[in-house]
Formats: structure tokens, sequence, C-alpha cells
């Protein structure tokens, strides 16, 4: 059975071959005969050349099936070599296209200073222009008047007990366990992975009738940084306003965003925080209701943050996947 398989293989290649030979030997034929018409002058000055081929082809019945096409398989190969050395055609070459649009990421507002800043604020507040805003659920709020739409930007100083710096950063950083944990995340994902500096993310967040989504598209660093003994987590993110992300039907694309979060190790197995924060939603929204959510909206989501480090490993293993590490 096997062999009948293998001769009929090989029949079908003979016949494919034969094929082959019978095109290109009409082909040349065809394009001898309009040189021979139309290019008298060539057809002398190639003579040689084509008297060649006529000895190649006067021999053929002295050479093997394999041999002959062997023999014009090589002819082939270095004819493509000649014509890329030369400049040829580059059909044989698949070209790559840089995409429309392409992403420029602010790469200056995530110098080393950045990051250095976050960690001297997690230890000294530094809250001149600031006014106390709230405090609730192991959560201290800070604002402060940002441009002239009445908006705010916001310092928060949080413990949360009972999640570790290393657990907050991996639930903070997964993308795919964000949409499962976080009620109000619709779309979460990467948009360009570099091997150096910020990530760009697509996040998507459902706000609550009757307003409109509004989604961003932003740039997110994430360093470990050990200092005087001490391990920090840092988190830098800012809005990219140059990309190829479309925007999307039913979502306002909000432009201006900034959140960093700062994380250290606090009484053994618990974390501490800061974070600072800023986001225009645009749109038709009150002031006062972006400030109010981001007074009362900011401790339920420490406190879901928190939970949601607890539920981390079943998530994981139920799912087959490993936790985001932070080198």
């Amino acid at each position: 059975m096997i062999k009948l398989q293998v001769l009929r293989y090989m029949g079908i290649l003979t016949v494919m071959k034969l094929g082959v030979f019978a095109v290109s030997a009409l082909s040349l034929l065809i394009a001898f005969t309009w040189i021979v018409i139309y290019c008298p002058v060539s057809v002398m000055k190639t003579k040689p050349v084509l008297e060649n081929q006529v000895n190649v082809h006067a021999n053929r019945n002295d050479m093997s099936m394999d041999e002959y096409f062997g023999h014009y398989e090589d002819e082939v190969r270095k004819e493509i070599k000649n014509a890329k050395v030369k400049g040829g055609p580059k059909v044989m070459e698949k070209s790559k296209e840089t995409p429309k649009g392409g992403v420029e990421v602010p790469m200056e507002l995530y110098g080393d200073n950045a990051f250095q800043s976050m960690i001297d604020q997690l230890h000294t507040r530094q809250l001149a222009g600031f006014e106390f805003l709230a405090e609730s659920m192991n959560v201290t709020i800070y604002r402060q008047p940002k441009g002239n739409a009445g908006l705010y930007q916001y310092k928060l100083y949080a413990t949360l007990p009972n999640a570790t710096p290393d657990q907050i950063a991996a639930v903070f950083l997964d993308n795919q366990y964000r949409v499962v944990w976080d009620n109000y995340v619709t779309e979460l994902y990467v948009v360009q992975k570099n091997q150096i500096g910020p990530d760009v993310i697509y996040f998507n967040v459902d706000f609550p009738w009757p307003l409109t989504n509004r989604d961003y598209v932003y740039a997110r660093e994430t360093r470990r940084i050990k200092q005087n003994g001490k391990d920090f987590i840092v988190i830098v993110m800012h809005s990219v306003t140059k990309h190829n992300v479309p925007e999307k039907k039913g979502a306002i694309r909000v432009s201006d965003y900034h959140q960093s979060l700062a994380l250290e190790l606090w009484n053994g197995k618990g974390t501490k925080a800061y974070i600072q924060y800023y986001d225009d939603p645009r749109g038709s929204i009150p002031s006062w209701l972006v400030n109010w959510a981001a007074k009362t909206g900011v401790p339920a989501f420490m406190a879901d943050l928190q939970r949601a480090c607890g539920g981390l490993q079943a998530y994981l293993d139920k799912n087959h996947r490993k936790a985001v590490v932070v080198e």
C-alpha cells in the first residue's frame, strides 16, 4: 500500500515536471521568434549564449529527469541571486510596511526623576497647593484645582493591610483579570508591547447610564526599585495622543489622563501606597459629579482591588496562567 502511494506520488511529480518543461519550451520558442523578427542585431550578439543552450538541449537525452530539472533549478537560483546583487526587481522579497499612524510615547514623562518623585512622596507628603478632601477606608485624599474647567488633580495615601505590593501589582497589571473583577471595565488590552520603556494600553470604561463610555490610550511603565534596603514598585501612566487606535462608536476618547502609583511593603503583609491622579473626561459631565466620584469611588476601588488580590490565585489556576511579575 505504501509502495503504491509512493509510485503515485512519483507519477504526479513526473507529470508536473513534464508540464513545466512543455510550458518553458513553448515560452522560449515564442520569445526566440519575437527576438528574431524584431531584434536581429541582439540575436547576433547573444549567439554564444543560444548555442550553449542548444548544446544543453541536444544532450538532454544523456541526462536523467532529475539531472535535467536540477540543472534548470540551479540556473534559476543563479538568476535570482544575480538580480538581487544588481538591485533588480524586489518581487521575490516580502516588504515590511510601516503601519499608518504609528505610536509616539511622551518619553520625557518617564525619566528616572518621575519614578524617584513617587518614592519620595510615598514617605513625605508634598501638599503645597492641595486641600484635604476626604478620608475613608484607610484612604486619605487631597486635591488641587487644575485648569479652568472646575476639575482637580488628586493625591491619595492608602494602606492595604491584606495585600502585598507584588499582589497589588500583579492584579493591577493583569489586563485579562481586570475585566473580570472590575465591573466598570469593558475592554483592556496592550496596543504596543515594547522591550524598553512603557507599553501602550487601550482602556474602555463603562460609565453609568445615561453617561457615555470613556476610553483611553495611554503608556504604562512599571519598575521595581531597590533603595536604602527597601523594595518599591512604581507604575507611571500618561495618555498618548499620537497613536493608531481609532475612536470607537459609543465612547468618548479621553486625551488628558495621568496616574502613578508607588507601593511599599507595610506591616509585613500589607502595602503602603501613594497615588496621584488626573483625567479630563470631556463631554457634558458636571465637574461636581467628577469630583464626587473621586471622593467616593476611589476608596471603593481600593477595597475592590484588595479583594481582587485575594481571588487572584484561584483565577490564575482556573485559567492555567501565571501571575504578572515585576522584575
